[in-house]
This record gives C-alpha cells, sequence and structure tokens, in this order.
C-alpha cells in the first residue's frame, strides 16, 4: 500500500497511537521503504496532530484514537502535505482522503505480487545513514535517529538480555512516544520472541491474564500504577502473591525505561521479577 500510494525513501508519516501491533507493523514497513515515523502519543489533540504533520511535512497520517473521527472529517484540509490519513480502528469512513487500516491491508494484499520487484529495490537501497525517526520532546524540541543507530542499540540490547529466548511472550500498553514505548517493542522482534499488545488500558489485566506472559515493558509512572493496584484490596493474600496473579503468574522481567521507587522494586523482587532499566532505548534522542 505504501509504495502504490508513493511513499518512498526519506517520506515521513506521522504516527498517533498506542504502540498497538497495527502501529508497530505499520512502522516496520516504513523502515522497511527507508520511509521516516513521527510519532506522537494517541492521547494527543488533533490540534498538535495537524501542527505536527503539517510542520514535518508528513506524507501520510495514521492515527489511532478513534474518538478524533469526526472532527478529522471535518479539518481534513487542515493537512497540508499528508495525502491520505489512515484511521486504525475498524469504523466506517465516507471521506476521500480518510482510509481504514483493513483497506489498506486490503489493498496491499491485492497488489503485493505486482509491486514485488520495486519493493526489493527500494529496501536494498535503504541506508544506514538514512533518518528513521524523528521525536519530539515537551520543549518542542527535534532529535532524528536513523536506520543504523536503531539497529546497533537493538543489537546491543538483544546481546545484553541474551537470557531472553523465543519461547519468551512479552506483553505491554504503553501510550506514549518517547524512545522507550516505541523501540523496546522492535526488541521483542529483534530476538524472535513472540509479542502481544492489549488493546487499551482498560483491558490490560484481562489481556494479560490471557497471554500470561513472561515479559512486561512497562514505563516507571506504569510501575508504579501496578504497585497501588496490587496492594490494594489483598483480602489476605501477600502483595506478591498479588503482583505475581495479576500480571499472569508468569512473569520473569520487566523491561522498563527507569527505575521505580524502592518499594515497587522491592514488590517485584519479593514476588521474583527481575526489574531490568533499558536507558539505551531513551538515549537515543538525547
Amino acid at each position: 500500500f505504501l509504495l502504490d500510494a508513493g511513499f518512498n525513501t526519506g517520506d515521513r508519516a506521522l504516527i498517533a497511537s498506542s504502540n498497538s501491533l497495527d502501529a508497530i507493523a505499520t512502522e516496520i514497513a516504513i523502515f522497511h521503504l527507508g520511509g521516516i515515523i513521527v510519532p506522537l502519543s494517541q492521547n494527543e489533540d488533533l490540534d498538535k496532530i495537524i501542527e505536527t504533520a503539517n510542520s514535518l511535512n508528513t506524507k501520510m497520517v495514521f492515527i489511532e484514537n478513534d474518538a478524533l473521527l469526526e472532527e478529522i472529517v471535518n479539518r481534513a484540509d487542515e493537512f497540508s502535505s499528508a495525502g491520505k490519513i489512515i484511521f486504525y480502528p475498524d469504523v466506517r469512513i465516507k471521506h476521500d482522503r480518510i482510509i481504514n487500516f483493513k483497506l489498506v491491508l486490503k489493498s496491499g494484499l491485492m497488489k503485493r505480487k505486482k509491486l514485488h520487484d520495486d519493493l526489493t529495490k527500494v529496501s536494498a537501497n535503504v541506508s544506514p545513514d538514512d533518518i528513521a525517526a524523528i521525536f519530539s520532546n515537551a520543549e518542542g524540541d527535534s532529535k532524528e535517529i536513523s536506520q543504523g543507530a536503531m539497529v546497533e542499540i537493538l543489537s546491543q540490547a538483544s546481546k545484553k538480555y541474551s537470557q531472553i529466548g523465543i519461547e519468551d511472550q512479552s506483553f505491554s500498553y504503553m501510550t506514549s512516544a518517547s524512545p522507550f514505548s516505541k523501540f523496546v517493542n522492535y526488541l521483542t522482534l529483534f530476538m524472535g520472541t513472540r509479542a502481544a499488545v492489549a488493546e487499551s488500558r482498560k483491558d490490560f489485566y484481562n489481556d494479560i491474564l490471557e497471554v500470561m506472559p513472561t515479559i512486561l515493558f512497562e514505563t516507571s509512572d506504569g510501575l508504579e500504577a501496578i504497585y497501588d493496584i496490587s496492594t490494594s484490596s489483598l483480602n489476605g493474600t501477600s502483595s506478591e502473591k498479588k503482583l505475581r496473579k495479576d500480571l499472569g503468574d508468569r512473569i520473569k522481567y520487566v523491561f522498563t525505561d527507569s527505575m521505580p521507587k524502592k518499594e515497587v522494586q522491592n514488590l517485584f523482587l519479593r514476588a521474583g521479577v527481575n526489574l531490568l532499566e533499558v536507558p539505551e532505548l531513551n538515549h537515543l534522542a538525547d
């Protein structure tokens, strides 16, 4: 779909998502073409999305928050450079510039044989020096990260955490657009482990019981929220037992952007869970 729509090396795509599997697949496809992702949180308002998309001259915009659909339909003309706006939720859309993601996949599948040689040619010419992502901080400053830097840091992290194997199962739900939240999911794919992502924060605790992961990806703030839940309504159960049960009872490792408060660390330790700080991923945008 991207190739058929004229997306090529150096083109930019804004992705406002919770790092869902659909978004991760989109980002990998963009990297494969030598394109550039511009990550935003799915919780960003439409003004911020439009401003960022226009200022960075993005060719496409991918959005996960279905609550924005009606507003975007009314304001689609304000996107000056984006030819297409793709919505991840499976909703009915009546607008020539706004497309449902499922239709994008269907279109791509129909044309994959026809465009196979073109795709191979484009991806073969992607250079390690090509920009892969542009991150913005709270002050509005932006940081470019190259394809080579991204692959190198993932390679280093995979060697550092070599105890993680193909039999492991990861799980996450992170809505921020930080390098950690974005790249830690790529680490799973880089190491060949299985990955699952919660549909929403509301579904997190139901989904994790079904997935029963051995690895959790979570921010320091997210770990403190988990701590609050696991130390309340104990009903005679120890907090460490409740924590393990809340997280599916198979959890071995938690990858986080920075260590949480000491009492949070101690609870995970008592529950037999190793907290692994992965500052390398966030340092990519320093």
